[in-house]
Order: structure tokens, then C-alpha cells, then sequence
């Protein structure tokens, strides 16, 4: 079911793009179809990562012991250097160059961004701030304070109540992606009413640089140091990965691909079952280099996309954002969406590019998922001691 839908919503994005053309400003009559899904994404964006963080740090904390801490070191460590790399690439070659909007309306919250918004976003002033997401830095450091509490003083009707807010966040997460098909048509209608068929080519270039830079960290973070810490040949090894890679790219889970990855840890690789065992499920848990292209692309994209200056603090700031809330995705169909859009809603960058993102998803979570499944098996590898 989640494959047809993914279809439908990529045909949607293309009739969009074909009623925007030809129906010109009649297009705007429905643009209100895709207000509605914006909205949506930006209420939920302060319950699903207070919701998601808290349920990731306690369960983390469920499952202590040294090899689990050092095991969420090294994927922090790869993450930030498949961020860095990622960004490297996305800077070069510039996806969002043919089509960057300038003295839009929607650009004059993001380009107020400073030393003093991020301490906005740390310090709240009013209640109503956090359900619309100004405080969004502060409610992932009290989630992660509230989390380790949960854990350490055994709130367990605590956690009893977020576990049943949190499945009831899923099934309006599900609905919401049920009608992305509606809103991508509307709002990939008028982008091209408004901006001209440019709006697909750079769509197209997002994931030509987004697989590009996929490809560049799969060499550089999670196969060339196997053979420089473990001795393994490059060809052995990645021979051993392949037969993952076809069920990965075409779930687009972690999950479901798990027993696989399992397989090749202990029986192709070797790894200790104790080591593969803890580091295969938490990396299906915490998804690391996938996330790291995914938000980099789409950090620097939109602000650029929308002529937001990227300096030295925004960048900073994007790095932490990402790192912090990649590891409380949640793990559903289109959940990359709706993380997206809270990573988006932290930086004070504009959500207007979600639409068209829902829509070229499914294109992009098949290289995610499948860096995240390597990255779990590189991790489960350089932690054995083999």
C-alpha cells in the first residue's frame, strides 16, 4: 500500500506541475488544499519530537552498557562527517541555483536569522511558542532531560502515557500522508503557476545531487574505513553489502530489512552476534548517514532556495538540529517528511518546499534507507573485536 501511494503522490507532482501550467491562475482556487497540509506538518512538529525524543533517550537508557554508548558515539561521528561531506557537495554544486525566490514574503522570517534567534529558540516567552514551534531547541533539550528522568526514576505510567500519545501521533501521521496526494498536487500546481516550470529542474537536480553525495559518503564514511581499521578488501566487502542494497532501496525500512543486515553481520562478516545484536536494531533506531545527506540537502537547499544566507552559525546550527533530532525519527512510512519539516520549522526557514518534497520522497528515502542499512553493518563492523 505504502509503494502505490508513494505513486500516486509522484503522479500528482507531475499533473500538479501540468494543471499549474496550462490552468494558470485558476490553479489558486485549490491552493488552499495545500495550506491545509503546511499547517498540519508545522502543529505537529512540537508533539512528535518531544514524543519521539523522549521515547528514544529512554529507551537507550533500557538498553545501557559500554558497547551501546560507544556504539551511539561512532554513529555520531559518522553522521557529522556524512553531514560535512554532504554539505561539501550540496555548496559545490548548487541544486537550488535555477531557482532561488527573491523579496518573497516567505523569506523575511528566515533571513532575520542570528546569534539572538537561536537563543530565541532556547529560551521560551510564551506558552502557545511551543505548539507553533518557536522553542523548538528547547523542547528537544527538556524531551532528552525528561527521557533520561523517565529512565533513571522508572516513570513507567510516565512513559505508559507517551507511548499512548505517541501511537495515536502515528495514526494522524498516516492519515496526513494518505492526503499528501491532494496537497502535492495543489501546491506543485501553483509553484509552477507562480514560478515557472523551473521548479521541476530543480527538483531533478535535488536528487541528482542528493544520490551523488550518497554515493560519495557510502565510499568515504562506511566502506574505506573498513579497510583501513579492519584490513577487510574494499571489493570483498562490498560484494558482502550488496545483496542488502535491493531490499533496502525498495522498502525504504530499516526494519524490515533488519534480518538481513543480521545475516550478513554474523554470517558473511563475522561480527560477534552480542555486537550485532545491540548495534543493528539501534541503528534501525537512530538512522545516521542517510539522515546526515537527507538533512544537509534539504537545510542548505531551502535556505538557499528561499536566499537565506548560509554562514558559519546557520551551518552550525543546522549540524546540531540534525544530529539531535535524527536520532528521534520516527520510525513510520513518510516519517523523513514530517522530521523534515520540524528541522525546517527550528531554523526558521520556510515550509513552502515540503509539497513538492512529499512528492519526491519515496526517490530519496530509497537512498536514505539504504545508507542508513550500510551504516549499521560498517558500525556493527568496526565495533567487533575481530
Amino acid at each position: 500500500m505504502q509503494t502505490k501511494l508513494s505513486l500516486i503522490t509522484l503522479a500528482c507532482l507531475f499533473l500538479g506541475a501540468l494543471s499549474g501550467f496550462l490552468l494558470q491562475e485558476q490553479i489558486l482556487n485549490i491552493e488552499f488544499l495545500g495550506t491545509i497540509y503546511l499547517d498540519a506538518l508545522k502543529l505537529l512538529v512540537f508533539p512528535v519530537i518531544v514524543v519521539y525524543v523522549i521515547s528514544a533517550v529512554y529507551e537507550s537508557g533500557r538498553n545501557k552498557g559500554a558497547l551501546v554508548w560507544k556504539a551511539i558515539l561512532l554513529f555520531a561521528v559518522l553522521f557529522v562527517i556524512s553531514f560535512l561531506i554532504s554539505s561539501g557537495i550540496v555548496f559545490v554544486f548548487n541544486p537550488a541555483a535555477q531557482f532561488e525566490l527573491h523579496a518573497t514574503e516567505t523569506t523575511v522570517e528566515a533571513t532575520s536569522f542570528s546569534a539572538s534567534s537561536i537563543l530565541f529558540n532556547v529560551l521560551p516567552k510564551d506558552l502557545m511558542g511551543f505548539f507553533m514551534g518557536k522553542y523548538l531547541l528547547f523542547s528537544i533539550l527538556v524531551s532528552y532531560v525528561l527521557g533520561f528522568l523517565a529512565y533513571h526514576f522508572k516513570w513507567d505510567a510516565f512513559m505508559g502515557g507517551i507511548n499512548w500519545i505517541k501511537k495515536y501521533i502515528q495514526i494522524i501521521l498516516k492519515a496526513i500522508m494518505y492526503y499528501a496526494p491532494v496537497a502535492v498536487f495543489s501546491l506543485m500546481g501553483v509553484s509552477v503557476y507562480r514560478f515557472g516550470l523551473d521548479v521541476l529542474l530543480s527538483g531533478f537536480a535535488y536528487i541528482t545531487v542528493a544520490y551523488l553525495a550518497g554515493v560519495v559518503v557510502l565510499a568515504v564514511v562506511m566502506i574505506l574505513p573498513i579497510k583501513i581499521f579492519k584490513g577487510i578488501p574494499l571489493l570483498g566487502y562490498v560484494k558482502k553489502l550488496y545483496p542488502v542494497w535491493p531490499i533496502s532501496f525498495s522498502t525504504c525500512s530499516s526494519a524490515a530489512t533488519m534480518p538481513y543486515t543480521l545475516k550478513v553481520c554474523k554470517d558473511d562478516l563475522h561480527v560477534d552476534p552480542k555486537i550485532a545484536d545491540i548495534v543493528v536494531p539501534l541503528g534501525c533506531t537512530i538512522h545516521m548517514c542517510g539522515g546526515a545527506v537527507s538533512f544537509s540537502l534539504l537545510g542548505i537547499f531551502c535556505a538557499r532556495f528561499f536566499s537565506v544566507p548560509v554562514d558559519l552559525l546557520l551551518f552550525a546550527t543546522m549540524l546540531a538540529y540534525a544530529l539531535f533530532i535524527n536520532m528521534a525519527a520516527p520510525g513510520i512510512p513518510g516519517g523523513g517528511i514530517i522530521i523534515g519539516a520540524t528541522y525546517l520549522q527550528g531554523l526558521g526557514i520556510p515550509l513552502d518546499f515540503m509539497g513538492f518534497y512529499s512528492g519526491i520522497y519515496k526517490v530519496l528515502d530509497m537512498l536514505y534507507t539504504t545508507l542508513n542499512v550500510t551504516g549499521d553493518i560498517s558500525a556493527s563492523v568496526l565495533l567487533n573485536k575481530n
